[in-house]
């Protein structure tokens, strides 16, 4: 076993729900045996922080490809144009006046979990803070296992082994991002008709045992088997779980800095942003074992 894998350096965040590696992501790309170590931590700590980075974009494809199958973007508009793993979220311009990236600035606050509104959603996701704003921005990580263990024993009954129904239009109507205001817009109207997706509402790491809450605030709008006064009163007690203070993690994202967290056991959502501060954020998802992780099916 290499030194650096018996001696990585890392510190708690919050609880076991969040730890912060400080190690070079370069030098770890070459030592199997540090990543092992890492993918080991994974499991009992969805988010991980790896401060203060400098990275290309093929080591973080490569970094990602390390953790489970790095996908191509589903969103070609701000797709990276060296590598179609990445896409940006960017508040630069082009010379042309495009936003380089998506999702520049405004109401990008609500709670929720990438993907959950696709039939195969790929549930891991690797952000890097290339250039951050010195205000706003902040972005939280809410612990859905806790919230799983927060709820009423009697909800617990009635959710678990249900299966919930994600809507896309949902999420539209709610997040207000930049490049969606224009509902005409084929990108628009592309998103507004993709079909339900269906997930269980409770899910179960296959190492652990633990369960964790799937209920994405911007996506699920009901459960099979309830009846509609049921989904009425049992959904919010479901999203207000979710988003419980003492289970949440605020991180002030510095330059460099590269976050790695497991979206079938976690929520996020970000500050307020203004369009006159700079910001470019890379993102890369993929595809976790269902061996390892708890995926939805």
């Amino acid at each position: 076993m290499s030194a650096i894998a018996t001696e990585l350096k890392i510190r708690k965040l919050h609880s076991d729900f969040v730890i912060e590696i400080d190690e070079r992501i370069d030098q770890l790309l070459d030592d199997p045996d540090a990543i092992a170590q890492i993918r080991q931590l994974w499991q009992t700590s969805p988010l991980i922080v790896f401060p203060r980075q400098s990275l290309e974009e093929a080591e973080q494809v490569r970094f990602t490809a390390l953790f489970g199958r790095c996908e191509s973007a589903n969103r070609k508009d701000i797709q990276s144009p060296y590598f179609d793993e990445i896409i940006y979220f960017s508040t630069l311009r082009y010379a042309d006046g495009r936003f380089v990236g998506g999702f520049a600035g405004g109401d990008d606050v609500d709670w929720h979990s990438d993907q959950t509104f696709m039939v195969n959603p790929a549930t891991g996701a690797m952000l890097y803070g290339v250039e951050v704003p010195k205000g706003g921005g902040d972005i939280y990580w809410a612990n859905q296992y806790g919230a799983w263990d927060k709820l009423p024993t009697d909800v617990q009954k009635l959710i678990d082994g249900r299966t919930g129904t994600y809507r896309y239009a949902k999420r539209m109507a709610i997040m207000n991002t930049l490049e969606l205001k224009d509902k005409d817009s084929p990108q628009a109207k592309k998103m507004a008709a993709l079909p339900d997706a269906f997930h269980p509402v409770v899910l179960t790491h296959p190492v652990t045992g633990r369960k964790a809450l799937y209920a994405d605030p911007t996506t699920l709008v009901s459960i099979e088997g309830l009846s509609e006064a049921e989904n009425a009163r049992v959904l919010p007690i479901l999203f207000e779980a979710g988003g419980s203070a003492d289970l949440v993690y605020r991180h002030k994202v510095h330059n460099g800095d590269l976050m790695l967290w497991d979206n079938g056991c976690t929520m996020h959502r970000r500050d307020n942003m203004q369009l006159d501060q700079p910001r470019l954020m890379k993102r890369t998802t993929f595809r976790l074992s269902p061996e390892l992780h708890c995926v939805p099916h």
